[in-house]
């Protein structure tokens, strides 16, 4: 390990969902710091003070925070909003969304406080702005290389392909652009090749006798029955859905169901949308075991017959027919890698809100790799010769070209460039970028206390969930 590693590592998420980055951490057995966290919605917020409280400050908004006020950190994480670049949004305007201004906080945050390492992660669909916010992340002092990750590739159980965005500040970078690019794929191959197959999902789900299997079936049943008595009424005399169904039966060519195969009512599907879907998408299986979302319509559904999930959503209606049932809200948080036999649910979060949160979470074990792979980006040893900024005294330390680049940085952060500013629109002013010239910190003055923070507190009611002895061994992290 190199002399300048830190120990313990000091950590910072924003968006922080349900705070896979500590989990990660935890995991792996890495000593760490918590500093802070961020997220505007209550169920997440309460999820993490329950489970990983940081040390210094919650922020609700990290829109109108002080990032002047905000601790210093090795490592910052965020998995900023991903509905201006969804391709579920149709006509968005990707950077110049509203929800976009999230991504340009964390860049404050990167050009006010200059953590050693960044790791950000979003959808796929944000490689149509991709060169633009690499080059805003570049421009920010930072060598960038991005990876698309997903846990199906580590042969977990379900789709999340994601780009992940590694970022090393220009003056502790171990190594140029176009070979971290090299390391960072060519790790991530290796990993690929060493996985194995495909875990099954029914090792990665709550066995069908466990308190929490049952009372969704039964809730699910009392829903069957009632529109069963109505004989399934749509919305509509003919929906809209009913046209693309009618499309998608073409590609079917009279194949049959398989035998094993549960029907629509074995399910207890009582949407008609989702019980035409699954009818048809069971004979387009051919026989094999599916999973498939019913939340879109059936040209848009996600459909998996390899045994694996299609990507889990805040929406989804997650269909397997060797489960012969659809996947319990904590088991999208589960299917994730969480070890929820040791997490706190607070008792106000219900259903919606866990399936939620358990379609906007990054997956443990793939943070877990991030991680590892973003760490081994910096050169420590540097690292622990500069401050959190660049200073002339580090200036002499840093290496050829990434020296040149970094005084550039330098140079634009201290005079406040007005380029810079311009690619980080600010809804106020006092969220400008209030750049000075970079100085060095004492040692003993580096980890900052926070300002005054928003909304810190605990939950007030809570409840543990204590799975069996059979379920806590599959679902280790």
């Amino acid at each position: 390990m190199p002399v300048g590693f830190p120990h313990p590592l000091l950590v910072g998420t924003d968006c922080s969902g349900l705070e896979a980055t500590i989990f990660a951490l935890r995991a792996m057995g890495l000593p760490h710091r918590h500093l802070f966290s961020s997220d505007i919605a209550s169920a997440p917020k309460a999820m993490i003070l329950a489970n990983a409280k940081p040390e210094k400050a919650f922020y609700d908004d990290i829109l109108v925070r002080r990032h002047e006020d905000t601790p210093w950190v090795q490592l910052y994480i965020t998995g900023f909003s991903c509905k201006p670049f969804s391709s579920l949004h149709h006509g968005t305007k990707l950077l110049r969304e509203k929800e976009a201004q999230v991504f340009f906080a964390t860049v404050r945050y990167l050009t006010t406080k200059r953590p050693l390492l960044f790791i950000f992660e979003n959808v796929l669909g944000m490689r149509r702005c991709l060169k633009k916010v690499m080059r805003i992340l570049r421009e920010a002092g930072y060598v960038v290389v991005v990876q698309v990750m997903d846990p199906a590739q580590l042969a977990e159980p379900v789709h999340r392909p994601r780009l992940y965005l590694f970022g090393v500040r220009a003056d502790v970078a171990i190594a140029t652009t176009a070979a971290l690019e090299k390391f960072v794929q060519e790790t991530w191959q290796a990993l690929m090749a060493s996985a194995g197959p495909v875990a099954s999902i029914s090792q990665r789900t709550l066995p069908g006798n466990r308190p929490e299997v049952l009372r969704f079936l039964c809730e699910q049943k009392e829903k069957f029955i009632k529109a069963k008595a109505k004989a399934f009424p749509g919305q509509k005399a003919e929906p809209k859905w009913t046209e693309r169904h009618r499309c998608f039966s073409s590609k079917l060519h009279g194949k049959p169901p398989g035998s094993t195969m549960p029907s629509a009512d074995d399910m207890l599907l009582a949407n008609p949308r989702q019980r035409d879907a699954w009818e048809k998408l069971v004979r387009l299986g051919g026989g094999k075991h599916i999973v498939a979302d019913l939340s879109q319509n059936i040209d848009r559904s996600g459909f998996r017959a390899d045994g694996s999930l299609p990507t889990i959503t805040p929406g989804s209606v997650l269909a397997s027919s060797l489960l012969r049932r659809t996947i319990v809200p904590i088991e999208k948080v589960m299917l994730h890698a969480f070890p929820v036999h040791r997490m706190v649910f607070p008792s106000e979060i219900r259903g919606r809100e866990l399936e939620s949160l358990g379609g906007n979470t990054m997956h443990v074990q793939v943070v877990a790799v991030a991680i590892c792979i973003g760490l081994a980006l910096v050169d420590w040893d540097l690292a622990a010769k500069c401050t959190a900024n660049v200073s002339t005294q580090c200036q002499s330390l840093l290496p050829g070209s990434a020296s040149k680049q970094a005084l550039r940085t330098t140079a634009q952060l201290a005079s406040g460039s007005k380029a810079l500013k311009r690619k980080l629109p600010s809804s106020s002013r006092s969220q400008q970028i209030r750049a000075a010239p970079p100085t060095v910190q004492k040692k003993n003055n580096v980890f900052r206390e926070a300002g005054p923070t928003q909304g810190q507190g605990s939950s007030s009611k809570e409840e543990r969930f204590r799975p069996s002895q059979e379920q806590t061994k599959d679902s280790n992290t």
